[in-house]
C-alpha cells in the first residue's frame, strides 16, 4: 500500500500543480482550498500539502490573508521591484556572453510557430530570457531567471489586452537582424521592462 507521504505520490502532485500553473489554469489572489487541490489531483491532503508548500518556497504562492494559500497578486510598487530586478539580471546577462552566443542564444528562443494566446506569449518571453541565461552558463543565473518566470507568469498573461501588439512584442525582442546585437538586446530589454514600470508607477494611489 502506497502511503500518503510516498514521494512519488508527492512528486506526481507536485509535477502536475507545475502543470497547470504553466497552462495559466489558476488565478492570481484567489484562495487555493487545499481538499480542492488534493481531490484535483486524486490525493489525500498531505501530498498536496507538501507540494504547495514547495511551491511556497520557490515563491510561486503565498500565504492568503484569510488562511491558507493563493497565487500572489503582483501590482504597484512590489511590481515594480519584480521588474527592475529581471531588467538588471538579464541586461547584465546580455553582456557577458559573446555575440555569437547571444545570437544562437536568441535563434533558439525565437518561436517558429508562435501561439497566439496569452499564455503562448507568456512563455515565448519566458524562453527567451532563459535562453539568454542559458547562454552564460552559469548555473545560479539559469536559475534564478527560471523562477522570476514562473514568478511573472501570470502578471505577463493578465497584461495582455492586444494579442497582436504582444506578438508583435515578442519578434521585436527576437530581432537578430540588427547591426549591433549586444547594444540593441539591452535597449529592447530595458523598453520591454521600462514600458511596464511607468505603467505601475502612473497608476493612481
Amino acid at each position: 500500500m502506497i502511503s500518503a507521504m510516498d514521494p512519488p505520490l508527492q512528486e506526481r502532485v507536485y509535477r502536475a500543480l507545475k502543470e497547470d500553473y504553466a497552462a495559466g489554469l489558476f488565478i492570481p489572489g484567489r484562495r487555493l482550498d487545499l481538499q480542492e487541490i488534493a481531490d484535483r489531483y486524486h490525493s489525500s491532503k498531505t501530498p498536496a500539502r507538501e507540494a504547495l508548500c514547495r511551491l511556497m518556497g520557490e515563491g510561486l504562492i503565498e500565504p492568503h490573508p484569510d488562511g491558507g494559500l493563493r497565487l500572489p497578486n503582483y501590482s504597484g510598487q512590489r511590481l515594480v521591484q519584480l521588474y527592475a530586478w529581471n531588467m538588471s539580471l538579464l541586461m547584465s546577462l546580455v553582456h557577458e556572453v559573446r555575440l555569437s552566443v547571444l545570437r544562437h542564444a536568441i535563434e533558439l528562443a525565437s518561436p517558429r510557430t508562435l501561439q497566439s494566446t496569452p499564455v503562448g506569449i507568456s512563455h515565448a518571453v519566458g524562453s527567451l530570457f532563459l535562453s539568454l541565461a542559458t547562454a552564460t552558463g552559469n548555473e545560479f543565473a539559469i536559475a534564478t531567471v527560471g523562477n522570476l518566470n514562473e514568478r511573472l507568469h501570470y502578471v505577463r498573461i493578465g497584461e495582455i489586452h492586444d494579442i497582436g501588439d504582444a506578438a508583435k512584442e515578442v519578434r521585436t525582442l527576437t530581432n537578430i537582424s540588427v547591426r549591433d546585437l549586444q547594444k540593441s538586446m539591452r535597449r529592447r530589454l530595458e523598453s520591454y521592462h521600462m514600458r511596464r514600470i511607468g505603467r505601475q508607477e502612473s497608476r493612481p494611489t
